[in-house]
């Protein structure tokens, strides 16, 4: 199996690791290689074509990292039953391995993410800060997405409608398994909990690392656990395999081991992928440290936005039916645009209650109604009547005030980012303590490099996810006013096209 990379240091953590597989007896196709690519990093390439059902790749049950492999001298029964896998798996690589481990897995390890790969790009890392509006100059706007973290409206309604955002949630769970770590390993308990000790940060690499590198495996003669999360394992070699959200291959996994398969055609030289799962780029983001352009899992969840324009009495409706929450705005693509329940949201109150009921049941089309002279005391006078626009008109002016709220805080957004123009305000909102630097390996004399490097990054990958927001906005508005009478603001149209052009440049400069 062959190996490119970009120095000979590389080539000698290639071949190592190609060392350590052959040791573990982890069957590699001769058909492909492990390259580095730069700017991409470690991936597999094919060298010669491949068929659908050729075997890429066999990691033995055996070379499998799992809580088996945790000695009972390190963590008894009865410290397991109070500590998620997740976190055993972290504090085990972090100070349980014996020295004779150690040196085992470091040719395998050597090929992980550096520490800074993770705290530079995943935001449950980054400054407290950044989860909050920031105002610079006459700019006021949100720097990590309310899709993430925050709000999308001030109203007090969604505090008690919507759930927790995802960076929210994966915060929270990475401070329950710290402290959970902690208290069965008190010894630790203060390093892991200072940010100037070493310990606290080699456990959020190892933390990072499980998170982002295991696959669902569930030992043989065990039962599934409940919580999928509980079911994992390290593989070897298989972690290498980068993302897409449209793969041309499989993981499958029994008694013996992992296996990756291909289920289409390649050509040689193409890289091959693996879908780490249905993720939209919030998703990816907050667990991955990446997102993605073109991502048809993609999306943005609308419901704080939609409740937040409710009555009490339309949401007990909409409870009752089953039909309350989870309305998301979708990529391009046959469900391009709100989805289902978003669109029978918009009709509540549009249609008569008994005609919704019968719109839901797939019993009425409303895009068929006419629309309607109405004039509320039916005059006989028609002179006198006004014209009411239809139910299907109606329903889209509602949905186009939903996505417009989400355009307007993306280019909000966009123009405070754009405004951090040079380097010193970057930095200023964007980095680490000069400690915390430190403490992740920074040398004190390469500090403001560190620090520009780590404040661009950051800056970058917000206005990514901006600017990927504002067109999963623009795409479904221009969708939705294909049937409505035509309204458009020349000179907000003009501002919005020069915008985006200015983003497009930014990203350009790379």
């Amino acid at each position: 199996m062959n190996s490119l990379s970009s120095s000979s240091s590389e080539d000698t953590i290639l071949a190592d690791l190609l060392a350590y597989c052959d040791a573990h007896k982890i069957e590699i196709s001769p058909n492909v290689s492990i390259r580095r690519v730069p700017g991409k990093g470690l991936g597999v390439y094919t060298t010669q074509s491949l068929n659908p059902g050729d075997r890429l790749m066999h990691v033995p049950t055996a070379a499998l990292l799992t809580t088996t492999a945790v000695p009972h001298s390190f963590a008894s029964k009865e410290i397991r039953k109070d500590i998620p896998v997740h976190a055993l798996l972290a504090a085990y690589l972090t100070f349980g391995l014996s020295e004779a481990k150690k040196d085992g897995y470091a040719r395998w390890m050597a090929t992980w993410p550096r520490l800074t790969d993770f705290t530079w790009t995943v935001p449950i890392f980054w400054p407290e800060r950044l989860r909050t509006p920031l105002k610079v100059q006459h700019h006021e706007f949100c720097v990590i997405p309310p899709s993430l973290t925050g709000s999308w409206t001030s109203s007090d309604l969604q505090k008690n409608t919507t759930k927790h955002k995802v960076l929210d949630e994966q915060l929270a769970k990475f401070e329950t398994h710290v402290h959970a770590v902690g208290r069965v390993f008190p010894d630790h308990a203060g390093a892991l909990l200072s940010p100037s000790d070493p310990p606290h940060w080699s456990f959020i690499h190892n933390w990072n690392a499980v998170n982002s590198r295991c696959f669902y495996y569930v030992c043989a003669g065990q039962r599934p656990p409940k919580d999928s999360n509980e079911a994992m394992a390290l593989c070897p070699g298989m972690d290498l395999f980068n993302h897409t959200d449209d793969a041309g291959c499989k993981t499958t996994y029994d008694k013996r081991g992992y296996y990756v398969t291909a289920e289409q055609a390649y050509e040689a030289g193409q890289e091959v992928l693996l879908n780490y799962g249905a993720h939209g780029n919030d998703m990816l983001w907050t667990e991955y440290g990446f997102t993605m352009d073109r991502n048809k899992f993609d999306g943005l969840r609308l419901d704080e936005i939609v409740l937040s324009t409710l009555t009490d009495a339309q949401r007990k409706v909409l409870e009752e039916a089953e039909y309350l929450g989870e309305y998301w705005l979708r990529p391009d693509g046959d469900e391009a645009g709100v989805c289902w329940r978003t669109e029978v949201v918009s009709y509540l109150g549009v249609l008569s209650q008994n005609q919704w009921y019968r719109f839901i049941e797939g019993k009425l089309e409303p895009g068929k109604f006419p629309g309607s002279l109405q004039d509320g005391k039916r005059k006989r006078d028609d002179a006198t009547a006004t014209v009411q626009e239809s139910p299907l008109i109606r329903a889209k002016r509602k949905q186009v005030v939903w996505i417009e709220k989400i355009e307007k805080e993306a280019q909000k957004s966009l123009e405070g980012l754009l405004s951090l123009a040079s380097p010193d305000q970057m930095v200023r909102y964007f980095v680490d303590e000069d400690s915390a630097l430190e403490a992740q390996g920074a040398k004190r004399q390469d500090l403001q490099q560190t620090k520009s490097g780590q404040a661009r990054l950051r800056h970058r990958m917000c206005v990514q996810r901006w600017r990927q927001i504002s067109r999963l906005a623009k795409n479904a508005l221009e969708k939705l006013k294909r049937d409505l009478p035509a309204d458009a603001n020349p000179r907000t149209a003009a501002k919005s096209a020069g915008l985006e052009q200015r983003v497009d440049e930014f990203m350009d400069r790379g």
